[in-house]
């Protein structure tokens, strides 16, 4: 079977890493075609989260030489192969299609059983598709694999609202404020599906006093507004708004740093009020060094796992079995329908 997997993620690679190889909506037509054109490839996809960057190929090839794809990546991404090659982990055959059928189903997650995972799958494949470079072998694969994570999804398992980013959000601040969140203002930067899940966690836990940001008008999304509630702020204001604020979170899809120290220290009225960021971008919207502030703590999407004091998500009601029986059923699937394609197109 010659699937592969040639990626980077969260279990070997930091926040900082990882933001080098993170993918931008304009970069796809370029990165797609730039792997699809090295020697032996077949079809490929690129799937860019925030938690990993996963290039998925087939090949025709009797033998890939899977070292060039990482070359190629590197080169198109602009990053020394050298230093970036230890990062990366290769899957082959069928522990590449297995691996494809547990990220899509939240099993390869930091948070296991996210939900959010699955959205970014599907928008992967159709981007590969609408560049076409994902024809019948890896569309396929990829349509089995979203079945098998529905299946696992609609089991009735019940998920606890600590395995999606947003809700360790929540849960993280309810364990530091616990009473008083209802009386903290929260900031939002970015208006895109991580940013108004947070905002939806935010209003469960009652939390009354929250702003978000938007760029345009196109940002709203016909939610009722009450501006007790939730107000949405312009995000080229975001600065005058974070001095206001007790909690701010970036959930933005921008290239580059949306708050930085310097502009921050110019902007901050108050020196001794305690500032809390939560910075769930990649590549991240918080400049680092803002942490130089004594009356600034800051978490990166890799320490909020580890953040809340609670421990309320050690334990997660899986059926692992289920999940497995799942699993190994699509890829089953898969392998049949491969073979007798293989056996029709040699006829």
């Amino acid at each position: 079977m010659k699937i592969y997997v040639v990626g980077v993620n969260y279990k070997t690679t930091p926040v900082e890493i990882r933001e080098k190889f993170s993918m931008g909506p304009d970069e796809y037509e370029k990165m797609l075609s730039g792997i699809k054109k090295s020697e032996g490839i077949s079809e490929c996809a690129i799937l860019s989260t925030c938690n990993r960057t996963e290039i998925h190929v087939f090949s025709e090839a009797s033998r890939l030489d899977v070292a060039n794809i990482e070359k190629n990546f590197c080169l198109l991404k602009g990053l020394d192969l050298h230093r970036m090659k230890k990062y990366f982990y290769i899957y082959e055959g069928i522990n590449a299609i297995r691996h494809i059928m547990k990220v899509a189903a939240g099993m390869d997650s930091m948070i296991l059983g996210e939900d959010q995972i699955l959205g970014q799958f599907r928008k992967a494949y159709e981007i590969s598709m609408k560049y076409g470079t994902s024809r019948a072998i890896l569309n396929t694969l990829s349509r089995l694999a979203v079945t098998s994570s529905k299946k696992i999804k609609t089991r009735g398992i019940e998920i606890k609202k600590a395995s999606s980013v947003a809700g360790q959000v929540g849960q993280l601040l309810e364990a530091l404020y616990k009473q008083e969140l209802n009386g903290k203002k929260v900031l939002i930067i970015g208006s895109g599906e991580i940013g108004k899940a947070v905002r939806e966690v935010l209003f469960e836990t009652g939390c009354s006093n929250i702003l978000m940001t938007k760029r345009s008008a196109a940002d709203t999304d016909g939610r009722a507004q009450n501006d007790n509630i939730f107000m949405t702020v312009d995000y080229n204001d975001r600065y005058s708004y974070i001095h206001q604020s007790d909690v701010i979170i970036g959930a933005t899809l921008s290239p580059h740093y949306t708050v930085t120290l310097d502009m921050l220290e110019e902007t901050m009225k108050d020196k001794e009020k305690p500032y809390l960021f939560i910075d769930l971008a990649v590549p991240r919207d918080f400049d680092q060094a803002m942490e130089q502030l004594d009356n600034v703590k800051l978490y990166n999407i890799d320490q909020l796992k580890n953040a809340n004091p609670s421990g309320a998500d050690k334990e997660k009601p899986f059926d692992l079995e289920y999940i497995n029986e799942q699993i190994n059923c699509h890829i089953r699937e898969f392998m049949r329908w491969y073979n007798k394609r293989n056996n029709f197109a040699k006829v």
